[in-house]
């Protein structure tokens, strides 16, 4: 038997369901349970993949913001994912969870360019030597060096799975096509549906950048380095990311191609690009080939959205989380700090509307 409704919420604990088991779904849903607790809410995460098979998992998991001018909601996010991956970073199970710090390299070939306005938030952030443009990128006019957090899905993912299970939190594998399919059932949904925002939402905003990356047995890689720019002899835009058990190799980047099936096409031209780039890899052993698509956005949208049931007259609330483009993994635990005080917001206007 349905809970009656009250004052558009269901009576006794308010209902909330996150949509999407990636990094920024399951962040939002994180920071909701720390930063409100369980007592008066009833959690549920949906989503028709989980850990290990989101895009989130494909992720390189450097924790490196868009180099753009930042609005000052923006930098506050990064300011916040950063704190947070930082009191994570001083515990003792951050290698148990794929925390840690990891130095590198961005060169590119052209030189119109400006430090970024997160370059404090980093550490050791410099512009490249003349040795290492000569030796280790030749042939590219410019990039920077620094040192940040490493942040591993495949590892962080079940680790906050386990965190919210623990605390009461349910999980659902569904796919959710509409979202009048759960307004009943839920007072708030926190829509972290990524690039399928497109579809559910109808956000012609987004659109897929498709990524193909490999998992190479290589332990003597112990910096990222990421080229980008046409390069006289290095095709595509190759990037290696060393990891806790593995390195990873990438360098695709296809916005609209929806498919997600390995193209052997793209694995040569990672390799290629890979190795002209780092022949210390060529005979790196193979280990896992994946392939994602990354949430393109021209801005990340996060709003509340009140939405009425046209039927029942019933009122949800609609917290939206999505458009991360390629840096999920940098902005998912700022923005799910928002997300957080936005759900603590809605806590006493659901006590108060219960007691009507």
């Amino acid at each position: 038997m349905r809970a009656q409704i009250e004052g558009g919420f269901l009576r006794g604990a308010m209902k909330v369901v996150v949509i999407g088991a990636g990094i920024v779904g399951l962040s939002s849903a994180l920071r909701i349970v720390e930063d409100c607790g369980m007592a008066g809410l009833d959690m549920t995460v949906m989503a028709d993949k989980f850990s290990p098979n989101t895009t989130s998992d494909v992720a390189a998991g450097i924790w490196c913001p868009p180099r753009r001018k930042m609005t000052e909601r923006e930098m506050q996010w990064l300011k916040w994912s950063h704190e947070y991956l930082t009191i994570l970073l001083k515990t003792p199970y951050a290698p148990e969870i794929g925390v840690f710090l990891q130095s590198g390299w961005i060169a590119w070939m052209h030189t119109d360019f400006q430090d970024p306005d997160w370059k404090d938030l980093v550490q050791g952030y410099r512009h490249p030597t003349k040795w290492e443009l000569t030796h280790l990128f030749p042939e590219y006019k410019g990039g920077f060096f620094c040192t940040t957090f490493m942040l591993e899905s495949r590892l962080f993912l079940p680790w906050i799975t386990n965190r919210l299970r623990n605390k009461g939190v349910k999980f659902v594998q569904r796919k959710v096509q509409s979202l009048e399919e759960v307004s009943l059932d839920y007072d708030v949904i926190i829509n972290c549906t990524g690039v399928g925002a497109h579809d559910l939402m109808g956000d012609t905003k987004v659109f897929p950048s498709r990524g193909q990356v490999m998992r190479v047995k290589a332990p003597w890689v112990k910096h990222w380095m990421l080229l980008e720019g046409k390069h006289p002899y290095i095709p595509g835009i190759p990037y290696v990311a060393g990891g806790s058990t593995a390195t990873l190799i990438g360098g695709i980047r296809q916005d609209g191609r929806w498919d997600l099936h390995n193209d052997p096409r793209d694995t040569k031209t990672i390799w290629n690009g890979v190795t002209a780039a780092f022949p210390a890899l060529k005979d790196a052993v193979v280990l896992e080939e994946k392939t994602g698509l990354r949430p393109m956005r021209e801005e990340i949208r996060l709003e509340r959205e009140e939405k009425k049931d046209p039927l029942s007259g019933r009122t949800v609330q609609v917290i939206h989380n999505y458009g991360h483009g390629a840096n999920g993994i940098t902005w998912s635990l700022g923005c799910a700090k928002e997300v957080a005080l936005m759900v603590k917001q809605l806590l006493p206007e659901k006590s108060v509307k219960s007691r009507l």
